[in-house]
């Protein structure tokens, strides 16, 4: 498998990334609020990132996908870049909200989103703005949250719940691990400049173990997440990678606040703009659990009588 971008796939990711510089920051989150980033929306749209996995795949929509989040981008890019087209579903508006059971589900900028990807059952759903009830929900999770209840919506297919599913598993691994590398940056950062005992905190060898594992793990969601992407009809391959993703975001947040101090400092400095939606992706689908029980489902379906065999040693000692 070749993991070396092509030089499209390069300008297409320095592209984004110049356009999410304009777009991120303290400053930018405190003029939005907790509401959706229209300016960055159209910013993308008009230079044709929302459509990038319809216009050119699956890779190129993880990479705009890998920017936004670690621009801390206040907009659910990954559902309309990512998830809906590889569920299917290519004709969406700009704001699109992701529902795993139409009774109530909690949904990202569920107040702003003009179009819902339902999971009803085995059918997919698309239910508009007026198909669905959204109640407000006070949460700490870096982004504006509502209940949504799903009243009605047209059904895309009988079958397509899986595939929305398994996409749906692919964009948390996506975000989440451009999350955590970017949260891990701006820890290494601040305790490089942060001194304790004449030194700076980073020269300890403790906040370099924990940063190192963050890092680590960090870096196996992002790759996870790529082989998912490429792969999104394979339950095993994306049910794997939110797993991981899930573990790995645990221990993301731990280790970046624990080296940071008191979350007040990670509010003022920024680190929080990241490590919170860490939370909020961790429950997403039902959380790790529900995504390792589907690992293991996909796992018991596999084929693996071309695998060899293992043998019991007393088993083989009598021989």
């Amino acid at each position: 498998m070749d993991l070396e971008l092509t030089p499209e796939q390069t300008q297409l990711e320095q592209a984004v990334g110049s356009i999410m510089k304009r777009f991120r920051g303290l400053e930018r989150t405190r003029e939005v609020g907790q509401s959706v980033d229209q300016g960055l929306l159209a910013t993308l749209d008009d230079n044709g990132y929302l459509d990038v996995v319809r216009d050119a795949g699956a890779p190129e929509g993880v990479l705009v996908v890998e920017q936004a989040a670690d621009g801390a981008a206040l907009a659910p890019i990954a559902a309309r870049v990512l998830i809906g087209p590889l569920a299917g579903v290519t004709d969406l508006p700009r704001v699109v909200g992701l529902v795993d059971k139409p009774s109530g589900t909690m949904v990202r900028y569920a107040a702003d989103c003009e179009a819902f990807l339902v999971i009803d059952g085995d059918a997919l759903k698309l239910a508009g703005k007026d198909d669905v009830d959204v109640e407000p929900i006070d949460t700490t999770l870096g982004a504006q949250y509502g209940k949504v209840v799903v009243r009605k919506g047209e059904t895309i297919g009988s079958s397509s719940a899986d595939r929305l599913r398994r996409a749906w598993e692919v964009g948390i691994a996506v975000e989440a691990g451009a999350a955590m590398l970017a949260a891990v940056a701006l820890t290494v950062d601040h305790v490089t400049q942060r001194h304790q005992f004449g030194k700076p905190i980073g020269s300890f060898q403790a906040v370099q173990h924990r940063l190192a594992r963050a890092f680590g793990m960090a870096t196996g969601t992002k790759w996870l997440a790529r082989r998912a992407a490429a792969f999104p009809n394979d339950d095993f391959l994306t049910a794997s990678a939110a797993t991981y993703a899930c573990e790995a975001a645990e221990t993301a947040y731990t280790n970046t606040h624990q080296v940071s101090g008191a979350i007040g400092i990670t509010s003022e400095y920024g680190l929080s703009m990241w490590t919170l939606r860490l939370v909020g992706l961790r429950s997403e689908l039902g959380g790790k659990r529900a995504h390792a029980r589907r690992v293991a489902a996909a796992r018991r379906q596999m084929d693996l009588s071309h695998l060899p065999q293992p043998v019991h040693p007393l088993a083989a000692s009598s021989h």
